[in-house]
């Protein structure tokens, strides 16, 4: 048999260490105190709380806290910033995606260690090597993969069960993405052994958890209650989702969800519309584009409805769509598919346009 000529992949498949459970942020000042005595807490603005009781804690545990908020985009200039304080200290991130992704790329220049822990389940960035690069208005510019994994995973359930439900919403919406991106594109294609691992952990935390318990979920976090339905929908968004991407994601490539997703960032209001609830449009894109959708249309429209993500454009701020700049808007995802790797049927910027119609018409008509 001839010798593979594929090129060499490395993975960073986890953090080295995740801790699920309620109240395991108590746990800080152990986990900082094994890597040094000093640490640098980032937090975002919904996140002051917790950075304060942390750093009391570690600092009575005798180590040397400093704290800097972080408030904006995940830009070069931000994660240099922040690289400039972080020399010598161990990184603790608290917050949501954009935090996290700043803290780990910065963490990254200065060769230190990142710790985070998400007060948020609205994107899988607690768990990833993976920064995801805006501009200072929230357009998107790149996904950066970094060289070193998080050092540890931190799921304090009490913390986030604290947090709105609209952010659990966001977080399923686009671990669902994830899944209907892998499902997709495995239809061309599955390469490696690595490759199917990615694909039967997308069905299955799709199929067996979002789906299923989802709504119970959302109602467990209404009511601040830490549930198993909950934490089995949290572990699906951060740990599910995770590691489908580092499993599949260098060999299925960007598909409808996440280009709809990235092109929406370029029109919409970066604070008033969450990662997740973009891409959850691109979801309802995608069931009206495929023959073959993993759930059809309807379904998929009536279950976003009932977790209360938008189930049109309009409701993001597309007041045009009809117009050149709905035609902007399909042309801008159409550049952003991996038509190679990701679609295994023909697809054209005017198909994608008319199922953005398509979704909204859906929308009007109740």
């Amino acid at each position: 048999m001839p010798a593979s000529s594929a090129p060499e992949l490395r993975y960073r498949l986890a953090p080295k260490e995740i801790r699920v459970g309620r109240g395991t942020a108590g746990g800080l000042p152990e986990i900082v105190g094994r890597l040094g005595s000093r640490c640098l807490i980032v937090h975002d603005a919904g996140s002051e709380h917790a950075a304060q009781a942390a750093s009391e804690a570690m600092t009575d545990a005798g180590l040397n806290v400093r704290i800097h908020p972080f408030f904006g985009e995940c830009t070069r200039a931000a994660i240099d910033r922040l690289a400039g304080e972080a020399a010598g200290a161990t990184v603790l991130a608290l917050g949501g995606g954009k935090a996290l992704d700043t803290a780990k790329a910065a963490a990254e220049k200065q060769d230190v260690p990142c710790i985070n822990v998400p007060t948020s389940a609205a994107t899988c960035a607690a768990y990833t090597p993976l920064s995801i690069l805006h501009r200072d208005d929230g357009t998107y510019v790149e996904s950066r993969r970094l060289t070193q994994p998080v050092e540890t995973l931190v799921l304090d359930l009490d913390l986030l069960v604290g947090a709105p439900p609209r952010l659990l919403a966001a977080g399923m919406a686009d671990a669902a993405a994830r899944a209907f991106d892998t499902i997709l594109a495995a239809r061309n294609r599955i390469p490696s052994a690595m490759a199917a691992m990615s694909l039967a952990i997308c069905r299955e935390y799709l199929f067996q958890t979002l789906l299923p318990l989802g709504d119970q979920a959302l109602a467990d976090n209404g009511t601040k209650i830490a549930s198993d339905a909950f934490q089995r929908a949290i572990e699906a968004c951060i740990l599910g989702a995770g590691l489908a991407g580092e499993t599949g994601a260098r060999f299925f490539g960007r598909s409808f969800s996440h280009a709809v997703a990235y092109a929406l960032s370029h029109v919409v209001d970066a604070e008033g519309v969450l990662h997740g609830e973009a891409a959850g449009l691109g979801i309802l894109v995608h069931c009206l584009l495929d023959p073959e959708s993993p759930v059809p249309f309807d379904r998929m429209r009536q279950r976003f409805a009932a977790w209360g993500l938008p189930v049109s454009f309009v409701q993001v701020g597309i007041e045009d769509l009809a117009g050149a700049g709905g035609q902007a808007l399909a042309e801008k995802t159409y550049e952003y598919l991996d038509l190679e790797r990701a679609i295994p049927f023909t697809v054209t910027a005017d198909a994608i346009y008319d199922a953005m119609m398509r979704v909204d018409r859906a929308a009007s008509a109740g």
